[in-house]
């Protein structure tokens, strides 16, 4: 069986390793030089330190399962730092406290008043039998559950905002469910934090070519697919963005509303940042990251951080050093002056699908029986996250298996 896998981002280089271990011919076409989609290392420029920034600070879960089978497949399983959910939040007065998953924690968090902590349990409670409203927002029914103004902003925020890329007031009622009650009230383990530890780039795409080579598939890089009627295959895999996979299969325009995420990598001449990672209140500066420990390449001078702004259209507007210079100043506000050694802006506009209310996403099936669909943002179950998409993947080749048996045994 001859399988063809259009675009190597995540989900098709899952369908790829699926279909070669199922036995299969496979052939991907990527047409960026590198694999991963959006999942890359930023090519490296003179003056950057090391390792080069990544396009935004990936984030798993602990219940994030497939993909951590995924980088097991590709041999990156030791390349994660999996620790328990600690995150430390940074006040407007620079006063921090931390969310951890445990009743006594979460009414310990300082940054709400007491009466707004302790109905945090009280919601979380509420939301395992919360039944959702047609059209509601995931902000709408936290506050319908008792949760105040300021317990969303301040701290339903702080975890469902990277998590999904919107807000809770924007995003659909049922990805935000889905969250909480995967990561937050299934067992302990889920709500582990999984960082990378080296470039995404080195650990995603470089490793998935060499496990893709081992196993003898095919992977034609800088190669872009201008018709599925031009491909040699049995089977097709579509595992590209839903524009470029509507024109492939020939379907209308999805009009999805694209989710932004801009990064702003930043080397002060100190350090600022006492922990791996933490995020802001009420600031442009979501979440920032030590990239430099991470990775094990702490600068001999200074920290090297990134910071990650989810869902956040109104800063792709921003001129590079005007951002710079308004992301640098959140943290010098907040943790002390510092001065800027280097910088990078990265705009990823169509980081991910905007999860909306009443947002409809296709399943794998096609038009065409001998041509799936695979994406993070097709419907797997999952919000459109790195376990989406390798979810999606495998979906998609477990469908091109069971067509293939099926019409053998027929």
């Amino acid at each position: 069986m001859k399988v063809a896998v259009v675009g190597g981002g995540l989900a098709g280089v899952t369908a790829a390793l699926d279909l070669v271990d199922a036995g299969a011919e496979v052939t991907v076409y990527e047409a960026r030089p590198t694999l991963g989609g959006a999942v890359q290392t930023l090519p490296a420029r003179d003056g950057d330190p090391e390792p080069p920034p990544d396009n935004g600070q990936h984030i798993a879960l602990g219940c994030f399962v497939e993909y951590l089978r995924f980088l097991d497949r590709i041999g990156e399983g030791r390349s994660v730092l999996r620790t328990r959910l600690a995150l430390p939040v940074i006040a407007e007065d620079g006063a921090v406290s931390s969310i951890r998953p445990t009743p006594a924690a979460l009414v310990a968090y300082s940054h709400l008043r007491m009466r707004d902590r302790l109905r945090i349990p009280i919601v979380l409670a509420r939301l395992r039998t919360a039944r959702a409203r047609d059209g509601e927002t995931f902000g709408a029914m936290l506050r319908r559950l008792g949760a105040s103004d300021a317990a969303v902003e301040r701290f339903w925020d702080v975890f469902i905002r990277p998590a999904l890329n919107l807000p809770a007031d924007e995003v659909d009622v049922h990805a935000g469910l889905f969250t909480v009650r995967t990561a937050l009230l299934g067992p302990r383990a889920n709500a582990d934090l999984v960082l990378p530890i080296k470039p995404l780039g080195e650990m995603h795409g470089d490793a998935a070519g060499r496990a893709l080579g081992a196993a003898g598939a095919n992977v034609r890089l800088g190669e872009r697919v201008e018709s599925l009627d031009d491909v040699d295959a049995d089977a097709i895999v579509v595992a590209t963005p839903p524009r470029e996979s509507a024109r492939l299969l020939d379907e209308p325009d999805p009009s999805y509303e694209d989710s932004p995420i801009v990064s702003v990598h930043l080397w002060f001449d100190r350090a600022l940042l006492a922990t791996p990672l933490a995020a802001l209140l009420s600031s442009d500066a979501h979440w920032v990251f030590d990239r430099g420990a991470l990775t094990g390449h702490a600068p001999e001078r200074g920290q090297y951080l990134t910071v990650v702004s989810s869902g956040v259209p109104e800063l792709l507007e921003v001129r590079g050093k005007e951002l710079v210079d308004r992301i640098a100043g959140e943290l010098t506000g907040r943790l002390g002056s510092a001065g800027l050694l280097w910088s990078r802006v990265s705009r990823e506009p169509y980081a991910t699908v905007a999860l909306r209310p009443n947002v409809a996403r296709p399943g794998v099936s096609t038009a065409r029986a001998d041509v799936v669909r695979a994406g993070t943002w097709t419907d797997t179950g999952w919000p459109a996250t790195m376990e989406s998409a390798v979810r999606s993947g495998r979906a998609a080749a477990a469908r091109v298996v069971d067509t293939v048996r099926s019409t053998v045994s027929t």
